[in-house]
């Protein structure tokens, strides 16, 4: 795949082993990693995607501690649709109605059927079947029972220049517009397509459990990194942070014209750095300068 598209999305959650079990259990993503908020380490940070953490896949967890329920708004992600493979919609109102976890069926704003739910923290989900057997560019199994992210909805106030960083910058391309909602595609694999509704003036949300604190978007490395940093400040006027290094990826992050905290990561070094594939997300893996306290905050963090 191009090294553009989506590279993850981080949402805020109370209870990390209760999603843990969702996403491992009912959606049947893999937990590729189990680690710290580097900046709050008595929090966990954990990462769920297709069997290797690729980029387009993953959705990550940081478990605030107290947090308070959280409010959607306007200028967040509102929708984060995972595919599926062909025919499996069926299946999956089973699987799901097994779990106890109520769904609803809907279509998009652009015709395909979907399966809306909740996740525990009443994080907005759905299910789409990807349009293969086998999506271009998917690296997943041919059984894994979710190929990766399909779409993100983003709630805004008007057009604005967001739109034209999403492309100029981001790599997506509009291919499709209609009433008052776009639909970008940076690629046909995992991550790869995003969507804008405009819906007018709206109040903003509240930060907490059930939200998205942040979308991350695909960059090659640090020099690709770079350039799409420069471009947003010569062109756009965006304040863009210094990079930050996450271990397993390389990040800055911006604040986008809709109000959407934005990130751009790189697509390495990846989850493998400090485990084995076939042993990924077994053990607490702690960066560098923590590594000191590790039996300190195993005897905080809960057990998963």
């Amino acid at each position: 795949m191009t090294s553009r598209g989506i590279h993850h999305l981080t949402t805020i959650i109370s209870n990390a082993p209760r999603i843990a079990r969702f996403y491992s259990a009912v959606l049947g993503l893999r937990c590729v990693k189990k680690t710290v908020c580097y900046d709050d380490p008595g929090s966990y940070h954990i990462y769920f995607g297709d069997p290797a953490g690729r980029p387009g896949t993953v959705i990550s967890a940081l478990a605030w501690r107290c947090v308070p329920h959280g409010m959607v708004g306007v200028g967040e992600v509102v929708q984060t649709t995972f595919r599926i493979p062909l025919g499996s919609l069926d299946a999956w109102a089973e699987r799901l109605g097994e779990a106890q976890v109520a769904f609803a069926r809907h279509l998009s704003p652009f015709g395909e059927p979907m399966m809306c739910f909740t996740d525990p923290e009443g994080t907005s989900l759905a299910l789409v079947e990807a349009k293969a057997t086998r999506p271009v560019g998917s690296t997943a199994d041919a059984d894994w029972p979710v190929y990766g992210l399909d779409d993100l909805t983003l709630n805004v106030r008007a057009a604005d220049a967001t739109i034209d960083i999403v492309q100029d910058v981001l790599g997506f391309e509009c291919v499709a517009s209609r009433n008052e909602v776009m639909r970008f595609v940076a690629h046909d694999g995992p991550g790869g397509q995003l969507t804008l509704r405009v819906i007018g003036p709206s109040s903003r949300g509240r930060l907490g459990g059930g939200t998205i604190r942040h979308v991350a978007f695909r960059c090659a490395d640090a020099d690709d990194q770079s350039q799409m940093v420069e471009k947003l400040r010569s062109t756009y006027g965006m304040t863009v942070s210094d990079p930050i290094e996450r271990t397993y990826l390389n990040t800055v992050c911006f604040r986008a014209p809709c109000g959407v905290l934005f990130e751009i990561a790189t697509d390495g070094p990846g989850f493998v750095v400090d485990e084995a594939l076939d042993r990924l997300g077994e053990g607490l893996q702690l960066p560098t300068f923590l590594e000191d306290r590790r039996h300190e905050l195993q005897a905080i963090l809960p057990p998963l």
